[in-house]
This record gives C-alpha cells, structure tokens and sequence, in this order.
C-alpha cells in the first residue's frame, strides 16, 4: 500500500477515540525507545500518539510512493490503525488485546512484543489494507 493512500485514509483522524489502543498502551504495550520514540525526543513531542507515529513519523517522512507493508513491526501502531479505521470488529480486536495481556505482558512489563506484534500483524494487516484499498478506489 502506497503511502499516499495511508496517508488519505488516515486524515484527520487524529481524535477519534480508540479505548482499545489506549488501554493496551496504558497497561505497557508500547515501543521504549528506538523508532518513533527516538523521533519524537528529537522533535520535543513528549508523548507520541500513534496518529503521530504513523503520520509525522512515518508518512511525513517518506516520498508518496513509499510502501506500508507487513515490514512494518509496530504492533500499537497496527492495532490503532485497526480500530480507527473498524477493519476490525470491535469484539474481535478486544479479545485480542485480551489474549495480548494473558501473552505478552506481565505486570506492565513486556514479555513477549515479538509475538504480540507478530499476532497483531497476522490478524489486522491485511484487513485494514483492505479497507484503505476500498476507500481510495471510492474516492
């Protein structure tokens, strides 16, 4: 998927709630440093939404052909595209950041991130490439 269409998607949609992202990053399912956290220190931003990670950090930084493919490790960034965008059924992405807390965290603390991104990955990207895909044809 090429940036351009990531980024015409994503457009002003930068406050729409995502209680699900949210409570899977509040409980510690988040990057610690490298990446967009390294960025954003460098940019003054003190806590980077993901519509910032995605956008400032990711698009505003590539040209407009730019491919947003599964290389893409972040899986905070990948939930919260899921659930902005509702390529994913809410019930369906709050077991998932269910099975993300019994999996992959412990006491707030990262137990397994690969896995949990991997499994982020495997059941959300290509649904909200297709959603992305889908709105770009109709507009």
């Amino acid at each position: 998927m090429e940036n351009w269409k990531i980024r015409n998607f994503y457009a002003g949609k930068e406050n729409v709630p995502c209680p699900l992202t949210d409570d899977l990053i509040s409980h510690g399912y988040r990057q610690k440093s490298g990446g967009y956290i390294k960025y954003a220190k460098e940019c003054k931003v003190d806590n980077p939404t993901q519509y910032w990670h995605l956008i400032e950090s990711w698009s505003k930084r590539r040209k407009d052909d730019a491919q947003f493919n599964k290389r893409i490790q972040c899986g905070e960034l990948i939930f919260w595209m899921a659930e902005v965008s509702n390529a994913v059924d809410y019930d369906e992405l709050n077991r998932l950041k269910n099975w993300i807390f019994d999996n992959c965290l412990n006491e707030g603390k990262m137990k397994n991130r690969r896995e949990g991104n991997k499994k982020i990955k495997e059941e959300c990207f290509d649904k909200i490439i297709n959603v992305i895909q889908q709105f770009n044809e109709n507009n």
